[in-house]
């Protein structure tokens, strides 16, 4: 028999709060799904035991056969793993099933050996959650990375785990007694001479280096040390480990002239790109239940089927931080009692429609509507122009409503409509991936980013026309941003239904 051992772990794993608890779940269904008569898990650093065994085989009887297997990590063993059947019954799974299982305990072990260090040392104890092929991929990298002195480029979309991998990959290195330093690039105290020599000998963790202001980037060469040979004069290769995360695209933001070449060819030698929860729909059980745990609240009580489909259709457009958030008001608002749909319908609606999820409305408090009259729950899609008059007027009370990813788009639009503008800048602007940006657009605003910003273009122009009588045509094209007369006068007369003359005469300017 062949069973996957990602199958076997989407069922048996649970993000308990400790590791032994967590070993004992996965040792017990072991025992239950494969027929064993025991199992028995042992870790070198602290000694501990953790064993299973079969009611059956507590009362003898046949012999048993024994097999076992270290559980190791790039440094070595870190434990071993025992399991025992009857001898006259036959083994159900094959050898290749046991060194999986056995990476994986490798790889969940040393998650907690992370949450005991960052509580200890940074005050909170971060663990990272879930058992998807996704996310052992990034703890495969994070271990190989871990035992290098080269940078590590950590990219995703903003709230996925980007500072908790970073600390991994300090934990796992040989500098994990040495200082780890971190750097809020989107609000720095100091400069860099002192975030180096603080972080001298450890590892300098920059949180969002895309947003480091340009200055601050052009000094970086003068204490990072080169390994391409750019600059000369700098510290030894070994005095400061460098981990960067980044939101935006920094090869789009080189390109644009906002983020140094020098510095980013610098960084991207260990680079690796955490996956948004979207992908991770069979995390999202376990990511709800360390969610509700974390918050004080009964996760076996509060958390449903309903809860858990609900959230699997969900975008998240800013991932775990956004999820924590909502698992936070359904609880307290639902008083820690079983979140079924009419709950989130009441208190987080913009849940249950793939359509309106991500727009992000404040709820009122109401009753849920009869199930009978289903499609009267959702609001009714708002149409596109009214998004596009608030862009230009800056309307911070109707933009508000949107989901944060697209408010912050479309107020990057209303000031710098005038400008070439990318799909990734504004990404960049928005905190989110260029694609899942898209898929907003389309799914709110049902548009796509082009046509939105030639209505904003168009939008602006008749602002001007209608109070600017002296102004030419031509120069009222090339402020709200096309280079072309002919383009802005069909675009003009595609969207208002007059040519720009004709609009200014019937306004009566």
């Amino acid at each position: 028999m062949s069973l996957p051992v990602d199958t076997f772990l989407q069922k048996a794993y649970y993000p308990f709060r400790r590791l032994p608890d967590l070993l004992q779940a996965l040792l017990d269904a072991l025992v239950a799904q494969l027929g064993l008569a025991g199992a028995t898990l042992r870790l070198h650093d602290t000694g501990e035991s953790i064993t299973s065994a079969a009611p059956s085989a507590l009362a003898g009887g046949s012999s048993l056969v024994s097999r076992a297997l270290p559980i190791a990590c790039a440094t070595g063993p870190i434990g071993e793993l025992q399991w025992q059947w009857r001898h006259d019954e036959a083994v159900l799974v094959d050898a290749g099933f046991w060194e999986d299982f056995a990476r994986r305990c490798a790889h969940l072990i040393r998650r907690y050996e992370v949450q005991s260090w960052a509580e200890r040392r940074l005050g909170r104890p971060l663990l990272l959650v879930g058992v998807c092929e996704a996310l052992h991929r990034l703890e495969i990298f994070v271990e190989k990375a871990a035992s290098s002195s080269l940078p590590v480029l950590l990219k995703g979309e903003f709230g996925t785990e980007k500072a908790q991998l970073a600390v991994s990959v300090h934990c796992f290195g040989p500098r994990r007694d040495s200082p780890f330093i971190e750097v809020n690039c989107a609000d720095p105290v100091g400069q860099p001479v002192q975030w180096f020599e603080q972080a001298s000998g450890g590892t300098l963790f920059f949180n969002g280096i895309d947003e480091l202001a340009r200055p601050l980037q052009s000094q970086l060469p003068q204490h990072m040390h080169s390994r391409l040979g750019q600059w000369l004069t700098v510290p030894d290769a070994q005095a400061v480990r460098v981990v960067a995360s980044a939101t935006a695209d920094l090869a789009g933001l080189v390109a644009d002239g906002r983020f140094s070449r020098q510095l980013l060819a610098e960084l991207d030698f260990l680079t690796v790109t955490v996956p948004p929860l979207r992908e991770r729909p069979r995390d999202i059980r376990a990511m709800l239940v360390a969610a509700l745990e974390r918050h004080g609240f009964d996760s076996c009580r509060t958390c449903t089927d309903d809860l858990v489909r609900i959230c699997q259709r969900h975008t998240w457009a800013e991932n775990l931080f956004e999820l924590e958030r909502v698992v936070a008001r359904l609880a307290v608002m639902n008083d820690g009692q079983p979140i079924h749909e009419a709950q989130v319908q009441r208190h987080a609606p913009w849940l249950l429609s793939a359509a309106t999820a991500d727009i992000g409305l404040q709820a009122v408090e109401s009753p849920p509507p009869q199930a009978s009259n289903r499609a009267t729950r959702l609001p009714s899609p708002i149409p596109t122009g009214h998004w596009v008059r608030c862009a230009v007027t800056r309307d911070a009370g109707e933009l508000g409503r949107l989901h944060a990813a697209l408010r912050k788009a479309l107020l990057y639009l209303g000031e710098h409509y005038a400008e070439p503008i990318s799909l990734e800048q504004l990404a960049g602007q928005a905190h989110v991936s260029p694609s899942h940006l898209g898929f907003l657009f389309r799914s709110v605003l049902s548009t796509t980013f082009k046509p939105l910003l030639q209505h904003i273009r168009i939008e602006k122009a008749k602002e001007i026309l209608s109070n600017d009588a002296g102004r030419r045509i031509t120069e009222v094209a090339l402020i709200v941003g096309f280079g072309d007369l002919s383009h802005f006068e069909k675009s003009f007369r595609r969207i208002v239904g007059h040519s720009p003359r004709e609009f200014r005469r019937v306004a009566g300017v």
